[in-house]
């Protein structure tokens, strides 16, 4: 069972790539802190970053202009573009505002909060591990209030053995992350032959040198610059037209029960278009109409009495996220076996399942003593950690199928669905407030890094790599990426006022649940289950007939607050892919691919251009999105 191929690459180094990634990772680090809290909205919601695709685009084209003046010994090789553009794609996934953004709040939350109203010192603090925690108050003053530095010594004592242990904790997570991707990369990429749609623009990035002198490409690339150029002058001159290519249809349905689908965009993003476009016409097709599906359950909702609003749908939206994690290791369990016999059999060539299997140990082993050491429950801690596991393998198999702009799952977080199904008391605050602390993990699966992780195994295979490579690229831009997340954020909020302002919703769920207990809800396990059943169907009809075009995945990923933006793009994008084929053909279809690329890499570039001319220069700007 021949693995990842062994070819001449494999005495490639590496080492040009590795320094000059962690450097440009911590630069990114300072840009990307400093523009999502200061000068845009958000930059990192999206299934490929595009800060991350805008340094690989000027290292492309520095490596061809140098290489045509100097010599192929200026420039980057191919292989070398992918590990930059790797290391960057999970260091951005730890900065990201889902990620640890969410985090660093956290640690000192608690306490600076904690009024006599509020009760939080009774309720749960002494719950809290000290060892995770910042609970000094001298530097939390500064810290919450801005205006002060962190570099002092004794605001760095402060914070650096909670960060220690939050940093070894990130790095054996992402590490566990990674084994499960070997395990499972085989059969989904080899055996199932998925897309993997999100790494089409990278890998034409950096392998194909003809890509950059596409005219088609320029094409796009100048039609979505204009449009981002246009969008962001008007921003700092409004004298100046927008191209006005978004519309609220929403506000004209002011009458009961249309009034409850809240919100309906009709937005066109060229990224959006582009990313569609290289997903199968079944998955875009359902992608878009799941939206439209789940804004007018709203509707039925409200048309009938029952509760509207998304109260319940992301408990739907968790069943069914459950439901293809549940599927696709089931579907899973033949290749799962065999690398389990090749251990057995000590098969040589095979060596890298058993890298995987005991590392996949040693992180289980390492999560049990970490949070038992915190007080949890020895008996909850695997319920979390397998719920959040699965989670995890549902994302990162949807953008592997689908590539969907963005996914995401907010309010759904292990330990509320521990509640949920079991109610408060069997867990008690000592498991409880250990597990709020985790709500970062967990806020949103938007910058989720273990699908960044599939996908750079799967560029690496793509270059001939090899496997050794990648991973240790991977590990490298875990911990550069946590300490310099660390140090941008801090640095960040305790200089600029009034932005360590996320981490509250944690504390307060939990002041809710030691306040008043609950018990299993069972009207919110329903959705859960419905949402679960309906994921089960749509895959048993997606299998059994050819005909049928509503798949699982579109239902799963097709509601949130990014999509909701988005979804008009997709449905353009579905439109046009699907007249190409029917009239042009395959034939038509490959040409019109570097154009789709071409509108992705515009918007992305000038987007991320006025998010760094805006942090330079100190002053707000246009943002991508929304």
């Amino acid at each position: 069972m021949q693995d990842y191929q062994k070819t001449k690459t494999l005495q490639t180094p590496i080492a040009r790539a590795l320094i000059l990634g962690s450097i440009l990772l911590i630069l990114s680090a300072i840009w990307v802190v400093g523009a999502e809290n200061r000068i845009i909205w958000e930059i990192t919601d999206f299934s490929l970053f595009p800060t991350v695709i805008f340094v690989l685009f000027i290292l492309a084209l520095f490596s061809l202009i140098l290489g045509k003046y100097l010599g192929k010994a200026f420039t980057l090789k191919g292989y070398e573009l992918i590990i930059i553009y790797a290391m960057l794609s999970i260091a951005t996934s730890l900065f990201s505002h889902d990620m640890m953004r969410q985090l660093l709040p956290i640690m000192g939350y608690g306490h600076w909060f904690a009024t006599p109203e509020n009760e939080w010192a009774e309720l749960f603090q002494r719950y809290l591990p000290n060892w995770l925690i910042v609970s000094d108050m001298r530097t939390l003053d500064e810290y919450f209030r801005g205006g002060f530095t962190f570099f002092t010594t004794y605001n760095i004592k402060k914070w650096l053995f909670p960060s220690l242990a939050w940093s070894s904790f990130i790095v054996v997570l992402l590490f566990g992350m990674l084994c499960v991707n070997i395990i499972i990369r085989k059969q989904w990429t080899e055996n199932e032959k998925l897309s993997y749609p999100i790494i089409r623009l990278p890998y034409e990035l950096s392998n194909n040198p003809s890509f950059l002198k596409n005219k088609l490409m320029w094409i796009g690339f100048f039609i979505t610059l204009a449009i981002e150029l246009l969008n962001g002058l008007h921003y700092l001159y409004p004298l100046i037209p927008s191209p006005g290519l978004k519309w609220n249809i929403s506000r004209y349905m002011t009458n009961r029960p249309w009034n409850a689908i809240d919100s309906l965009d009709m937005n066109i993003y060229g990224f959006a278009m582009g990313l569609a476009f290289f997903m199968p016409l079944s998955l875009s097709f359902s992608l878009w109409f799941f939206n439209l599906f789940w804004k007018f359950q709203l509707v039925f909702f409200s048309a009938v009495g029952w509760r509207a609003g998304g109260g319940w749908q992301a408990e739907q939206r968790a069943g069914a996220w459950m439901g293809i994690a549940i599927l696709v290791l089931i579907n899973s369990r033949g290749h799962i076996k065999d690398t389990l016999l090749s251990l057995v059999k000590g098969r040589s060539e095979d060596k890298i399942y058993k890298f995987a299997y005991i590392g996949l140990l040693f992180s289980a082993g390492f999560m049990m003593i970490f949070w038992y050491e915190t007080g949890a429950s020895i008996w909850a801690i695997p319920i979390y950690f397998i719920i959040f596991a699965l989670l995890s393998i549902a994302v990162t198999r949807m953008r592997a199928e689908l590539g969907p702009p963005t996914h995401e799952l907010h309010s759904v977080h292990p330990d509320q669905l521990m509640v949920i199904f079991a109610g408060t008391r069997p867990f008690g605050a000592n498991t409880l407030a250990p597990f709020a602390l985790l709500d970062w993990v967990a806020y949103g699966y938007r910058s989720h890094p273990m699908p960044h992780q599939l996908e750079a195994l799967k560029l690496s295979e793509r270059v001939n790599l090899g496997y050794k490579k990648m991973i240790i690229a991977l590990m490298v831009a875990t911990v550069v990426g946590t300490i310099a997340t660390y140090i941008s954020h801090l640095g960040f909020y305790y200089k600029y006022p009034g932005y360590a302002i996320w981490g509250g919703g944690p504390f307060y769920t939990l002041q809710s649940w030691m306040s008043h207990p609950v018990g299993p809800d069972y009207n919110v396990m329903q959705h859960f289950g419905f949402g679960f059943l309906f994921t089960l169907f749509l895959m048993f009809m997606t299998r059994r007939y050819l005909w049928w075009t509503f798949h699982p995945v579109g239902y799963a990923v097709g509601s949130g607050w990014a999509i909701s933006w988005m979804w008009f793009s997709v449905f353009l994008s579905w439109l046009i892919k699907r007249l190409i084929l029917s009239y042009g053909g395959s034939r038509a279809y490959r040409i019109a691919v570097p154009l789709f690329l071409g509108l992705i890499l515009g918007q992305f570039f000038m987007g991320s251009f006025w998010s760094l001319l805006g942090l330079i220069i100190n002053k707000g700007m246009y943002t991508i999105f929304p």
